[in-house]
């Protein structure tokens, strides 16, 4: 059979690693003309690869419905290279300081056992829509300061930001529609942190100053504080749920 490999075909993801041993094995650059790109499978190729941002640059895209495009001047961190991607990264790392998500320990314990604790002795309940998609979400949208009364709501709309549309992928209307939702609501609560600052990541995004390419110290524009909002929200809400989602598959596969 023919090595074909497709993020947009659902029959292979339903059982992607043979294909993805094959691709290994077989093709490890891989070229796929239908969609016009080239994929890497093996480690030491991609990590080799991201370290290169002069042959691979982060401002063509993240995911293949973006390929091609010039996306350094939606000053997204994850579409911008080397030097600025080095900046803005060093918010993040000022932010998630070992003592700081160390401290955190004892309030995600808590979160944990008020969702736990009323299952047991019951009769099973689903791991993933009642802990796993949820736990995420609640701990990083405390770390932003984001309302309690608002985190469910804006949980939904980072599922929506992350829906697929079949053959079209996720660049669709349905997570266009969240991702502007997202960027409003977030572009207001920084707004509000300018008059009334809190303990919280969004103050703390306000009030951050990055070096420019002068040397010059300046404050993120409105802009670069609410895509620096936005990406904190929706990935620490999504890349964690899937974390908790297989985790449990490896647990349970132990025994």
């Amino acid at each position: 059979m023919d090595l074909y490999w497709d993020p947009f075909d659902s029959d292979i993801d339903d059982d992607p690693h043979p294909v993805w041993r094959r691709l290994r094995d077989e093709s490890p650059v891989y070229r796929n003309d239908k969609h016009d790109f080239y994929a890497l499978s093996r480690y030491a190729d991609v990590e080799a690869s991201h370290r290169d941002p002069r042959t691979f640059s982060s401002a063509r895209g993240t995911v293949l419905e973006l390929m091609g495009n010039d996306l350094a001047s939606t000053e997204q961190l994850i579409f911008v290279d080397p030097p600025e991607h080095t900046r803005l990264r060093h918010l993040v790392s000022r932010a998630f300081t070992p003592r700081r998500v160390a401290e955190l320990e004892d309030g995600v314990r808590g979160m944990c056992a008020r969702m736990l604790d009323p299952q047991q002795g019951g009769p099973g309940f689903d791991y993933l829509q009642d802990f796993g998609a949820r736990l995420p979400s609640m701990v990083i949208s405390s770390l932003l300061g984001v309302p309690a009364q608002d985190q469910e709501t804006f949980r939904h709309t980072i599922d929506r930001l992350f829906h697929i549309e079949p053959e079209i992928g996720m660049v669709n209307e349905v997570s266009m529609g969240a991702g502007i939702e997202l960027s409003q609501y977030l572009a207001g609560q920084l707004e509000e942190r300018l008059s009334s600052p809190r303990d919280d990541l969004l103050t703390a995004l306000v009030q951050a100053e990055i070096t420019d390419d002068a040397g010059a110290m300046r404050r993120l524009t409105k802009s670069e504080g609410t895509a620096f909002a936005v990406l904190l929200l929706s990935a620490g809400t999504e890349t964690v749920a899937r974390l908790l989602g297989w985790a449990s598959v490896v647990l349970a596969a132990q025994g």
